[in-house]
C-alpha cells in the first residue's frame, strides 16, 4: 500500500524543482539580454598580449599596454561614464582570451571568429576611478601582463 505522506513529499519535491527550473530559465534570459538603449557601445578585441578597445561612435581604436612595474596602462583603456549601460562586443584576434573585471563581476570569453555580446552597468563612482581588467584564459607567454583598466570618466 502506498503511504500518502510519501506521495505528498514526492509531489512537493517535484513542484519545488519545477518552480526553481522555471524561475532559473526566466532569470537566465533576463541576465543574458542586451539593453535596448545602451549608453555606450565598445568593441573589444583580445590580442596576444594586449586589449584593443574600439569606439564606433567616433571611429577610434586604442591598444592597451600594461606596465607591471608601475601598475599603469598606456595607449588606451575602456572608458565609461558613471551609471552608464555599456554594451561590449568581444572577440579574439589569435587565441582564446577572457575579459574579466573582478570588482564588477563581469567576465566574457574572447574567441577568434566569434563575437560575444555582453552588457553591464558602470557604478556611480568618482571620475578617475579605475577597475582592473584581466585576461583569465591562459593565452601564452606574456598572459600575466594582459591587463588594462576600466576608467570612469
Amino acid at each position: 500500500m502506498v503511504n500518502k505522506y510519501e506521495v505528498a513529499w514526492t509531489l512537493a519535491v517535484v513542484a519545488l524543482i519545477a518552480g526553481v527550473s522555471v524561475y532559473s530559465t526566466i532569470l537566465l534570459y533576463q541576465i543574458d539580454s542586451l539593453p535596448s538603449d545602451p549608453t555606450e557601445y565598445v568593441e573589444v578585441i583580445g590580442h596576444q598580449w594586449y586589449w584593443e578597445f574600439c569606439y564606433p561612435v567616433n571611429g577610434s581604436c586604442y591598444n592597451s599596454s600594461y606596465d607591471a612595474s608601475t601598475n599603469t596602462v598606456s595607449g588606451g583603456a575602456l572608458w565609461a561614464t558613471p551609471g552608464a549601460k555599456v554594451q561590449i562586443n568581444v572577440t579574439g584576434a589569435d587565441v582564446i582570451h577572457s575579459l574579466y573585471i573582478p570588482q564588477l563581476g563581469v567576465q566574457i570569453n574572447a574567441i577568434p571568429g566569434r563575437m560575444n555580446y555582453f552588457a553591464f552597468s558602470v557604478p556611480n563612482a568618482a571620475p578617475g576611478t579605475k577597475y582592473i581588467i584581466e585576461c583569465t584564459e591562459f593565452c601564452g607567454e606574456f598572459h600575466g601582463t594582459m591587463r588594462s583598466f576600466l576608467i570612469v570618466t
